[in-house]
């Protein structure tokens, strides 16, 4: 258990020239019901905040369906509608459609590891393949919390945006359940944008609240 804090920690502190002063507030709220032993459909709504909770600049949410395939395999649909406040204070809109592959596997005992891509189709303005979002997940139960360290990478596939590989996001959450339908977790996060060949970063705390029925 030492070395694995020790591990996770030390991942942690890698990043750490890419922290900035900012501070951010993400909201996440999510309900999940199992279809059957291998599916399972769910929806999941974010808030973003900057600056303070009257500052709300970004809103999204997915609605998914999930289906074990086997040997540690998933496929995942979903459909995405993202509103973003833009820098004349209206917001905009983007709705995709999402499709996924996922597999995990225990690593020695220590922790579960789950490696995800997802392809986002943007379905308006115009409608074509976007980006996509490879994501790995570190994960250990100890009694009755959940720790949990991920790396999601964003990746242009339009040929438009001036960087290849434009945003990358660190998450590590501590989570709990209250019930045995309801979880909650606290978190820190760190996304970094490449801006004209220069990393732009800002730190975040996250806030989960999920439900299981």
């Amino acid at each position: 258990m030492k070395r694995l804090m020790l591990a996770l920690l030390a991942l942690v502190a890698s990043a750490a020239p890419l922290f900035a002063a900012d501070w951010q507030y993400w909201s996440t709220w999510s309900a999940t019901h199992d279809v059957s032993d291998k599916a399972q459909v769910s929806a999941l709504t974010e808030a973003y905040f900057r600056g303070s909770l009257a500052d709300d600049y970004v809103y999204d949410e997915y609605v998914s369906y999930f289906r074990k395939l086997g040997h540690g395999f998933g496929l995942l649909g979903q459909l995405y509608f993202e509103s973003v406040k833009t820098s004349g204070d209206t917001w905009a809109g983007t709705r995709s459609a999402v499709a996924g592959l996922s597999y995990e596997k225990n690593v020695f005992n220590v922790c579960k590891m789950k490696i995800e891509d997802r392809l986002f189709y943007r379905l308006n303005s115009p409608a074509q393949w976007d980006y996509h979002r490879p994501r790995l997940y570190l994960t250990r139960d100890i009694g009755k919390v959940k720790l949990s360290l991920s790396d999601e990478m964003r990746i242009d596939m339009t040929g438009e945006r001036a960087e290849y590989f434009y945003r990358n996001r660190i998450y590590a959450m501590v989570s709990t359940k209250v019930t045995s339908s309801l979880l909650v977790g606290l978190g820190y996060l760190c996304q970094s944008d490449k801006i004209a060949g220069e990393w732009v970063s800002f730190n975040g705390v996250q806030s989960l609240v999920s439900v299981q029925f």
